[in-house]
C-alpha cells in the first residue's frame, strides 16, 4: 500500500502555492515546460505541435493562455523546469492597436505580431475582454492592458460596412458559441427564408389568378398584366422588408 502512493505521488507531485508580491491578483497559473523564446511578461501563448510558442496568427485557435511571471495562484509541476501560463482570471497583456483602439469590453485576439494582442474586429477564438483602454498615436503603438481571460469562440458584429460573406461565416460559426448568438442568427434566418417563402407563394397564386382570367376574358388582357405587375411589386416588397428585418437583427 505505501508504494502505491509512493507511485501515484511521483506521477501527481503538484505544489500549489500562493505567490507573494503579486501584480495582479484573481489569476490561476499552471506551469508549462519553459520552451518559449523571447517570451516577456504578459506575452500571449499558443500550444503547436506538442510544444509552447508566441502565438504569431490571428484568431488562433491554438491560444493557450498568458505569461504572467507571479500569478495569484500558481498550480506547479516541480518535475519540470516550467513557467506559469494564466488561462482565467484577471492578468494584463501586451497588445498593439494595429487592429484599433481599444476599449473596455472589447474582444482580445491573437495577432501576427508574436506574442502580443489585438482588438478582435472578426469572429473566431478570442483570448478575452479589455477591462482597459489603450489608444496610440498611430497604427503600430504597443502597451499593456488588463484582460479578463476567457479563451473561446466569439461571434464579432458585423456593422454596416460588413460584407455578405462575413456575415455568413459569423452565421455558420454561430451555433458553437452562446446561445444568444445562435438565437440571433436563427432568426434571422427564418425570417429570410420566410419573406421569401411568402414572396414566392404569394406571387405564385397571383399569376395562376392572372392567367385563369385571361383565359376567360381576353379582352381584359391589359388590365390583367397591370394587376400583375402591381402584385409582383408587392411580393418584392415583402421580400425586401423580410431581408431589411433579418439584417437588422445580425446589426444591431
Amino acid at each position: 500500500m505505501k508504494k502505491y502512493f509512493m507511485i501515484w505521488g511521483l506521477l501527481f507531485l503538484i505544489v500549489v502555492k500562493r505567490a507573494g508580491g503579486q501584480e495582479i491578483g484573481g489569476s490561476v497559473g499552471v506551469s508549462v515546460n519553459k520552451d518559449v523564446e523571447n517570451i516577456v511578461e504578459g506575452s500571449i501563448i499558443c500550444s503547436r505541435a506538442d510544444k509552447m510558442i508566441l502565438c504569431d496568427e490571428e484568431l488562433s485557435p491554438e491560444i493557450a493562455g498568458v505569461y504572467v511571471e507571479k500569478p495569484a495562484v500558481l498550480i506547479e509541476d516541480v518535475s519540470i523546469n516550467g513557467i506559469p501560463l494564466v488561462n482565467n482570471g484577471k492578468v494584463g497583456v501586451i497588445v498593439t492597436n494595429e487592429k484599433g483602439n481599444i476599449k473596455p469590453g472589447d474582444y482580445i485576439t491573437s495577432s501576427k505580431t508574436p506574442g502580443y494582442g489585438v482588438k478582435a474586429d472578426e469572429s473566431g477564438n478570442v483570448l478575452g475582454i479589455a477591462l482597459e483602454e489603450f489608444s496610440g498615436a498611430d497604427n503600430n503603438s504597443r502597451g499593456k492592458v488588463l484582460i479578463l481571460v476567457d479563451i473561446r469562440p466569439a461571434v464579432i458584429a458585423s456593422s454596416s460596412r460588413g460584407n455578405l460573406i462575413e456575415t455568413l461565416k459569423q452565421a455558420f460559426l454561430a451555433p458553437t458559441l452562446t446561445p444568444l448568438s445562435s438565437l440571433r442568427y436563427l432568426l434571422a434566418i427564418l425570417l429570410a427564408v420566410g419573406a421569401f417563402v411568402i414572396g414566392f407563394n404569394y406571387f405564385g397564386k397571383v399569376s395562376k389568378s392572372g392567367v385563369e382570367a385571361l383565359g376567360r376574358n381576353p379582352l381584359a388582357g391589359r388590365m390583367i398584366q397591370i394587376n400583375v405587375i402591381i402584385n409582383l411589386v408587392f411580393t418584392m416588397a415583402i421580400m425586401l422588408a423580410g431581408l431589411a428585418l433579418a439584417y437588422a437583427i445580425l446589426v444591431i
